[in-house]
């Protein structure tokens, strides 16, 4: 497995990683009027890369994908995580998660959040993440699952 680094993202990175993650959204077969929902959310702009910690992801030369870290007064929000679809299931997700809990204990927060993405449930389960609630997406009786990781 190569190591992976991770490079705080410039407010000019702002297309590549919008493309990244409407990208990797796009792989669970939603429909353009259900992407098209989630447009202000999947589009990262130069101000939100000002305003929060925002990593991107190479292997030793590729580009793999993005995630950004919300610090909440008592958590630390992963508010952003997005995989190129052809680097999912090669282990960097688990990869990035370690990255994440160690960015969290640098910055004194034992606590991690995430509202995850239905699809992605099976990952945060994987982490160790325990479910603390529930919260309806924009689509009509479809729920995100809000986990918890204590590092």
């Amino acid at each position: 497995m190569k190591t992976l680094q991770f490079k705080r993202a410039k407010p000019n990175d702002s297309e590549l990683l919008s493309e990244t993650a409407f990208k990797s959204k796009k792989i669970w077969n939603y429909s353009d009027e259900q992407m098209n929902l989630w447009t202000n959310e999947l589009t990262i702009t130069d101000s939100y890369i000002k305003r929060n910690k925002v990593f991107k992801i190479f292997d030793s030369k590729n580009f793999l994908g993005f995630c950004s870290l919300v610090y909440k007064e008592k958590h630390i929000e992963i508010d952003h995580f997005w995989l190129l679809p052809e680097n999912i299931g090669k282990e960097y997700g688990k990869k990035t998660f370690d990255f994440i809990k160690e960015t969290a204990k640098e910055s004194s927060s034992n606590i991690i959040r995430v509202y995850a993405e239905p699809n992605s449930n099976g990952f945060y389960r994987k982490m160790g993440g325990k479910i603390i609630q529930r919260k309806e997406s924009k689509i009509k009786g479809r729920f995100l699952n809000i986990y918890e990781f204590e590092v």
